[in-house]
């Protein structure tokens, strides 16, 4: 049986199955990609802005541009040819599965037969490089799985021959040759059945071509890096030729606007927009305001630069002189700050990017839209009533015309590991100023995959912390080319005046001394910070003493709540305070502390810790935060690997007062030592292979997932049918107390709702809270 090609071959699903969207056919959406790769990169001999820069950021030689121009356009033109087969078809009309993946079937379509010879004679391609573009453009390709079967009931398909010409015409015209001339085979493909060509030969011969190239790769930089910056290219022309139609937008005026030379930045812009009004602000709190040299000195650092300063001491304002020196020199269309965690990110957007005008301004989280709900609230705020959101239908594309971006790290960094959300967002970070804020608090994952960042790519800058390992340090000056700032602190006498004041005045105590030594101090009407290691002692404690609780096991609607909560009762001025959280406070609580009481943790995270604690002290006022260290009942979650170190830096604190600087000699001895191996980063490693989230970008410690109470399912249909967002919904639960849901698909799990309290968050079992 033969079965009957459609009228149309289709590449997306059709709104009205019998007249389909020229955008909808395989022809259409092909030429819709072709506009977008050429309004993004320009022609042979006229290579856009972008094009210029993308090369750049790839670390491309000018000379590979030609290379680049006919290898790319022909792997668009190619990219979804085999669509053209009759599984795929009936996916789109009948939502019947595939036999397999198109984007492996027209990897092997271009080494089949005629079509190879015709393909392998193209003058002036890299025949392998474009397959492996076409077999990856979806990020699925791996040895191991290419070309496999989806369907165990199915392994036949037919292809469909008039479609496939048609794209190798287009594919044809694209490069000034003549489209190839062959018989046309009517019948069955099949992946080792009874009937029907037997195309699992072509199959094994595409992997091999494809183990070679990996091989070869490895031997040419050059055409390792032609291959990334095609495949990326290819990438975001099949998005943005996908998303704009869909939509309704003019491709060529939406990418006009998105790359214009008008989004450029200057100096003039960041000082205008961004620092005057924060210096305004500060002034308007504090009463005055002066830069401090240090900050002075951010705007002669070189564009790949490490900046070390104390808790409290500007560095954020000197980042932003940074970056209007580094535009004035080297003018780009973005900023980017890049912190670790959601509630940094929000933190960062919230006190500077936010300044900036409401066209240019984004926060760019996973739950960025719902983090930004009443964020202005108060009418006087002159952020008030702006909208910081974006399309969401667009995706990442609705991010190409923004500018100033506060951001996490997975956000832009996650193409390392083949996200496609992250690889959607490269022309951004081509044409970008970075500032990477709070380094010190990456795990090993992360760290490896900044410096595979810093030693590949090409774009300005700027790694920031207040404290840093030093094997971590020297791995960023040494092996990565950051110049440390200030190569000295007493190189600016009020940045070593801060660093070299007392600060804290450290003691070792029994654990079971704690409530004690945190009552007199709320007697005293001081404001303490109660650190502990687990979310289940956090919460018992805060239970126990009827403190604010703040951890990372809530809903998110819930979390925002306690964190201004225990924010505002800090900044608040006076009257006793007493908060009970987790390691979320190393960073995203921006809170001073009279009194620190805390267990032990790795010497990095106790530092960040009791930088929470008299925070904005200046020299000669002689204030000392009184900081009390503690053995927990239990280690977790740390290893010993993460704990090197701290019994010895403990006891040299014990019993004496001790200086940020002092703080930094210890860390130095005792913190961290020698140089972590690597992790694998799948983007510079995997060669022609490309699998999305085939690795993780962070370390894998998962001991909670994302889940939904049961009581909160209702809510959570009644948001997903109206297209509302269901973040707030969301918390990171224990796995064990979860159970699955069909209804959630694989996203999320359901998480039991009688252990959940909106003030102590998801509990490991039901309890009565008393009011």
């Amino acid at each position: 049986m033969t079965v009957t090609s459609p009228p149309v071959v289709l590449a997306k699903k059709p709104r009205e199955r019998t007249s389909p969207r020229p955008e909808e056919t395989l022809v259409g959406h092909t030429a819709s990609a072709l506009a977008c790769f050429t309004k993004m990169f320009g022609r042979a001999h006229a290579p856009t802005r972008l094009a210029q820069l993308w090369l750049a950021f790839f670390r491309v030689p000018k000379v590979l541009w030609p290379a680049f121009w006919r290898n790319g356009p022909l792997a668009v033109a190619l990219h979804d040819v085999g669509k053209a087969n009759s599984g795929f078809q009936g996916m789109l009309l009948r939502g019947k599965p595939q036999v397999l993946w198109h984007d492996h079937l027209g990897a092997m379509l271009l080494g089949w037969d005629e079509i190879g010879r015709w393909f392998g004679s193209l003058p002036e391609i890299d025949g392998d490089l474009v397959r492996s573009v076409v077999a990856a453009h979806h990020l699925r390709s791996a040895f191991e799985t290419f070309g496999e079967r989806l369907d165990a009931d199915r392994d036949a398909f037919e292809p469909i021959w008039p479609g496939i010409l048609d794209v190798l015409e287009v594919a044809a015209r694209t490069v000034d040759a003549a489209p190839p001339t062959f018989d046309l085979r009517d019948g069955f493909w099949s992946l080792g059945g009874p009937r029907g060509f037997d195309c699992t030969p072509l199959r094994k011969a595409t992997k091999d071509m494809l183990r070679k190239l990996r091989r070869a790769l490895g031997r040419d930089e050059n055409r390792a890096r032609l291959l990334w910056a095609v495949r990326s290219a290819v990438i975001l022309a099949d998005s943005a030729g996908s998303g704009l139609v869909r939509e309704g937008h003019d491709i060529a005026e939406w990418l006009d606007e998105a790359f214009s030379p008008r989004l450029v930045l200057d100096g003039a812009y960041i000082e205008r927009e961004v620092i005057e009004p924060r210096v305004r602000e500060i002034k308007e709190k504090k009463g005055s305001f002066q830069w401090s040299g240090f900050q002075v000195a951010a705007d002669d650092l070189p564009a790949r630069a490490l900046l070390l300063a104390p808790c409290g001491s500007g560095k954020t304002l000197a980042a932003w002189r940074w970056i209007r020196a580094q535009l004035d020199r080297r003018p780009a269309s973005r900023v980017l700050f890049l912190y670790p965690t959601r509630a940094t990110a929000t933190e960062g957007f919230r006190d500077y990017v936010s300044w900036a005008p409401e066209a240019d301004a984004r926060l760019l989280t996973g739950t960025a839209a719902y983090e930004l709900e009443g964020m202005f609230e108060n009418p006087a705020d002159p952020r008030s009533g702006k909208n910081f959101t974006d399309e969401d239908r667009l995706f990442a594309l609705a991010f190409w015309h923004r500018r100033i971006f506060s951001a996490t790290v997975d956000q832009f960094f996650g193409f390392l590991q083949h996200v496609y959300k992250s690889t959607c967002l490269l022309p951004l970070l081509a044409d970008s100023v970075v500032v990477i804020d709070e380094v010190h608090s990456f795990d090993r994952s992360l760290f490896s995959a900044l410096k595979g960042f810093l030693q590949t790519f090409d774009v300005p800058v700027l790694c920031m912390t207040a404290t840093l390992p030093a094997n971590r340090r020297a791995e960023l000056v040494g092996a990565c080319g950051l110049t440390p700032f200030p190569a000295e602190a007493q190189d600016f006498p009020d940045l070593a005046a801060k660093a070299k004041m007392p600060r804290y005045r450290t003691k070792r105590i029994d654990r079971d001394d704690a409530p004690m030594i945190v009552q007199e101090a709320l007697d005293q009407g001081k404001r303490v910070l109660w650190v502990v290691n687990t979310v289940s002692r956090c919460q018992q404690l805060a239970l126990t003493h009827r403190a604010l609780c703040y951890h990372s096991r809530y809903r998110l609607r819930d979390r925002k709540k306690r964190h201004r909560e225990v924010v505002d009762a800090f900044q608040a001025g006076s009257g006793p305070v007493l908060a009970v959280t987790t390691q979320v406070c190393e960073m995203s609580l921006d809170l001073d502390a009279h009194v620190l009481v805390s267990e032990d943790a790795p010497v990095t995270s106790l530092i960040q810790r009791m930088g929470r604690c008299n925070r904005h002290a200046e020299p000669g006022a002689g204030s000392l935060g009184e900081v009390f260290l503690y053995e927990p009942e239990d280690w977790n979650p740390y290893s010993p690997e993460d704990l090197a170190g701290t019994a010895e830096f403990v006891a040299a604190v014990d019993g004496r007062c001790v200086s940020q600087e002092e703080l930094e000699e210890l860390l130095e001895r005792h913190g961290p030592k020698g140089v972590q191996p690597d992790t694998y980063t799948a983007f510079l490693l995997s060669g022609p292979w490309a699998v999305s989230g085939e690795e993780r970008l962070r370390d894998a410690r998962d001991h909670s997932v994302p889940s939904i109470l049961r009581g909160d399912l209702p809510e959570y249909f009644d948001l997903k049918r109206s297209g509302e967002p269901v973040d707030g919904l969301v918390v990171p639960a224990p796995r064990r107390l979860v159970r699955p849901d069909t209804r959630l698909g694989r996203l999320y799990q359901v998480a039991p709702s009688e252990n959940y309290d909106p003030q102590y968050g998801l509990l490991d079992s039901p309890q009565v809270v008393i009011e």
